[in-house]
């Protein structure tokens, strides 16, 4: 478990650094020259309007329920935040109830107070905020990490999934590519390693920008906001029983192979993280008989922030036969 040789692509680097902090708990203090804001600043710099934080088995998880219609559950990436989806919500809460939440311990969420991140924490989650908000059946929809556990959900309550978009996320078997990574990135990823899990913005302007097919669109504000809020994890507890998260997504085939909902696979052709070839599995895996798969050229790994409109028009017309739909419970 050694946080030099879990450094790989992105996704690697974003779900291995959460093993690797579990060792990394003891020295929670960041280095001198980073200055965290405390909960207080970041919750008035980050939360939305209909920000609410639902408390999971002594867990505060980030919320925001936004437009009425049939609901949308909306799960975010490795080490982002539900901000990742503000395009996707400006057009579809006029039409829909759309929820999204920040992931356990990432985003505004956590800590966790038995240091669990886990598939089966997250599914908990969305079973437990969902019901809490009264939204008994919804469109799910996931990207990059979090398709492990919109997966699993959707695998372990037909009853409660209308339908399912998928986007880049990882299948078994799950090798990080680490052979285009440019020097600019392999320059942060060195200068942060003795920094105990914190990060500086270079490195996570690094990091998005090599995620990002145009990197015009990596800005200054998404940057500083990126590592704010990913600055507030290494402090976390962290159960030494977490798995390994790489093998987290070893049960994505077969959970993918117990759902019958309606669903459309979304992928970003230029993605270097889970590249095309990978998403070329999903839709065999899939046991589903509605299942349609799509390719967004010239589009890289963060499809929500980097060509969330393309995304969203390949989006709606799924969404619009499928949210006002029965579904199928299983018996």
């Amino acid at each position: 478990m050694e946080y030099r040789s879990s450094i790989r692509s992105f996704l690697a680097l974003a779900l291995l650094s959460t093993v690797c902090s579990g060792a990394l708990a003891e020295e929670s203090a960041p280095p001198a020259d980073i200055k965290l804001p405390d909960e207080t600043v970041l919750r008035a710099r980050y939360a939305l309007p209909d920000s609410r934080f639902i408390d999971v088995d002594g867990e505060p998880i980030h919320v925001v329920d936004e437009g009425r219609g049939p609901a949308i559950v909306l799960i975010h990436g490795s080490y982002a935040s539900l901000r990742q989806w503000d395009g996707w919500v400006r057009t579809l809460s006029r039409k829909y109830r759309v929820i999204r939440f920040d992931r356990p311990s990432m985003g505004l969420s956590g800590p966790n107070p038995s240091g669990e991140y886990s598939v089966e924490r997250e599914i908990h989650v969305i079973d437990a905020i969902t019901r809490s908000l009264g939204a008994e059946r919804f469109v799910l929809v996931a990207t990059s990490s979090g398709g492990a556990a919109g997966v699993g959900f959707a695998a372990e309550h037909p009853g409660r999934v209308t339908g399912l978009i998928l986007n880049n996320i990882a299948v078994p078997p799950f090798e990080p590519n680490t052979s285009d990574r440019p020097p600019e990135l392999k320059a942060a990823l060195a200068a942060d390693l003795p920094l105990g899990g914190y990060h500086r913005p270079e490195y996570w302007r690094q990091v998005l920008r090599y995620n990002f097919v145009d990197k015009g669109k990596v800005t200054t504000e998404m940057v500083a906001q990126w590592t704010d809020m990913n600055n507030r994890r290494p402090a976390m507890p962290r159960s030494p029983n977490n798995p390994n998260p790489l093998r987290e997504f070893d049960r994505t085939g077969n959970d993918l192979a117990r759902i019958s909902a309606p669903s459309l696979v979304i992928w970003s052709a230029e993605d270097h993280d889970t590249p095309l070839a990978m998403g070329e599995k999903v839709l065999p895996l899939l046991a589903s008989t509605d299942k349609t798969f799509v390719v967004i050229p010239r589009c890289g790994h963060m499809m929500p922030m980097e060509c969330g409109g393309e995304g969203l028009a390949l989006a709606e017309p799924f969404l619009a036969r499928v949210a006002h739909q029965k579904v199928d419970d299983g018996h």
